[in-house]
């Protein structure tokens, strides 16, 4: 029964995650088209440049200056747009291996309300796909912790029995 609203939280950050690949891969075509624009743009001012200086006994030096600042230009948002179709690839990797392991979750979980499989099996695939929870990390310490403290409160108690029962050295 507890598993039932988790389950449905499961499933809505799957579809989530759909909306965001779609949000991010718009977003991708969005950059590239523009990129494209800057592209032909740059390429028009190029030859812009050149127009203006063929023919012409005006400053060679103009010239090159002019050509080369908008070359740096360009060259700047080249390397912007390389970052940004970097940045893609990283995000759609995480949002896919996160989709994954809710996948696995919500899988689990169905199984689990279904009862096909057996409760071994279920922890199993839930520590394989989200490690071993803090919780359960904190609980096995404190069974290691308590029965160290039961272990050494027995060695104590002997030992005050054994002193109790010897006359003293005096």
């Amino acid at each position: 029964a507890d598993l039932m609203p988790a389950l449905g939280m499961l499933k809505s950050l799957y579809e989530e995650g759909k909306q965001r690949i779609a949000r991010i891969n718009a977003k991708e075509t969005q950059s590239k088209q523009h990129f494209q624009g800057q592209q032909r743009e740059h390429l028009l001012r190029l030859a812009t440049v050149e127009a203006k200086f063929k023919g012409r006994f005006g400053s060679e030096e103009v010239r090159a200056n002019l050509t080369r600042d908008e070359n740096w230009m360009f060259n700047y948002w080249a390397k912007v747009r390389e970052r940004q179709h970097r940045l893609f690839h990283t995000s759609l990797k995480i949002q896919h291996g996160t989709m994954e392991k809710e996948k696995m979750m919500i899988d689990a979980y169905e199984k689990t309300i279904a009862s096909t499989s057996n409760k071994a099996m279920v922890q199993k695939e839930l520590a394989k796909v989200s490690g071993e929870p803090e919780v359960a990390l904190l609980q096995a310490a404190w069974r290691t912790a308590a029965q160290y403290f039961s272990d050494a409160l027995h060695d104590i108690r002997t030992t005050e029995d054994e002193l109790r029962k010897e006359p003293p050295l005096v």
